[in-house]
């Protein structure tokens, strides 16, 4: 990584790299991205039902509904998980510029068709530990909030309400910490699936707040497009306003979904630059990463 500072980084010194990182290629990573939300944004298109027919007057019955809301939730995963292939392909890309090599739209999507089989197993295989793991604290906080909140005391219920909540989310961080390092760990060290997987783990070991920290803050920001653009169209009134269900006509619909497509990618390379340093930094802190490169610099050049 010889554009990255062969030292530890701090906090802010990670998200700066990441916004350098990004803006030294903006087009390239953008582009990459793009095309990753581009068949998602096609499914939607073609096969996503009209909200105001199923939210509206005139709405169909629960099975009908139902059967609808299945077809939503199938593109939501089908996109989500070709976008992923986008940000493995984005990824790809930024390693080969960050060590100062070609790389291409084409190249980048080749790479990621390449590794896809290791990272998609390791990515995979954490969320299923991760799903099981949530299930019991599910049930768990679940058998703990119940008898408090059948009090009927408000102060009660609501620390009913953080007993239950606050394992999940805090399960939800682990799961985002634990798995920050697999794409570099596929990319960069050529690592098989369940061995990405184990260095990942390794990295967090002794620095599971700073790697939340630093991943929530990536993640935030990758989704702020997203966010901003449905209180643009006051898709968040929706929750606070039952009658507005059925002014969400095709129109509308169809340019939400174009300018959802064409800004959330803008943050993408940002969270995978995040990625990178942070896994740098983290190479460089637990293993001397910097000291090592300098030695093998040092022999190169007096061989």
């Amino acid at each position: 990584m010889s554009t990255i500072p062969l030292r530890p980084l701090g906090f802010g010194e990670i998200l700066d790299g990441a916004v350098q990182l990004y803006r030294r290629d903006f087009g390239l990573y953008y582009l990459i991205a793009l095309l990753g939300a581009l068949p998602g944004y096609i499914l939607a298109l073609l096969f996503e039902p009209d909200l105001s027919s199923l939210l509206g007057d005139g709405a169909p019955g629960f099975d009908a509904f139902f059967s609808e809301f299945r077809i939503v939730m199938a593109i939501g995963i089908v996109s989500g998980a070709i976008a992923w292939v986008g940000v493995l392909a984005v990824a790809a890309a930024m390693v080969e510029r960050i060590g100062e090599r070609l790389a291409s739209v084409g190249r980048a999507y080749l790479d990621a068709i390449r590794y896809l089989p290791r990272a998609a197993l390791a990515a995979l295989t954490a969320l299923f530990v991760f799903f099981v793991v949530g299930v019991v604290v599910f049930m768990v906080s679940t058998l703990v909030a119940a008898p408090l909140i059948a009090t009927g005391n408000a102060l009660v219920s609501l620390l009913a309400f953080a007993v239950f909540l606050l394992p999940i989310m805090a399960l939800a961080l682990a799961w985002l910490a634990a798995t920050f390092g697999i794409l570099p760990a596929v990319i960069i060290e050529n690592r098989p699936a369940f061995d990405a997987l184990r260095r990942s783990l390794s990295l967090c070991n002794g620095g599971w707040l700073r790697v939340i920290g630093i991943m929530c803050v990536a993640q935030i920001i990758n989704l702020v497009p997203g966010f901003a653009v449905q209180a643009l169209f006051g898709i968040d009134n929706l929750f606070l306003s039952p009658e507005e269900l059925g002014t969400i006509d095709s129109g509308r619909q169809w340019l939400l979904n174009t300018i959802n497509f064409v800004v959330s990618p803008l943050t993408t390379p940002f969270m995978v630059g995040s990625i990178l340093m942070l896994f740098h930094d983290r190479r460089v802190r637990k293993e001397a990463f910097d000291l090592e490169t300098a030695a093998g610099v040092m022999d190169s050049g007096t061989s």
